[in-house]
């Protein structure tokens, strides 16, 4: 997958855990956040690209930018 177009909406694309950058998929980066007990920014992105408020990525912290972007996600 090195080099190659893939679907991942992460922004930082120099994190070695980004697809683009190793050819194991999304696995290392979601496997890197559930054991932080995180969520992987793209499940944010899904409803919105604005993730500047956003000070950690925890299940709380989705849960609470979901329910704020519910009505104005991205479809």
């Amino acid at each position: 997958m090195e080099n190659q177009k893939h679907f991942c909406t992460c922004k930082d694309v120099n994190c070695k855990l980004n697809p683009c950058n190793h050819s194991k998929g999304c696995d290392p980066c979601i496997k890197k956040n559930l054991n932080a007990g995180e969520i992987p920014s793209c499940f944010f992105r899904l409803m919105s690209d604005n993730l500047n408020e956003l000070q950690e990525f925890t299940i709380e912290s989705f849960v609470d930018f979901y329910i704020k972007n519910k009505d104005n996600s991205k479809k």
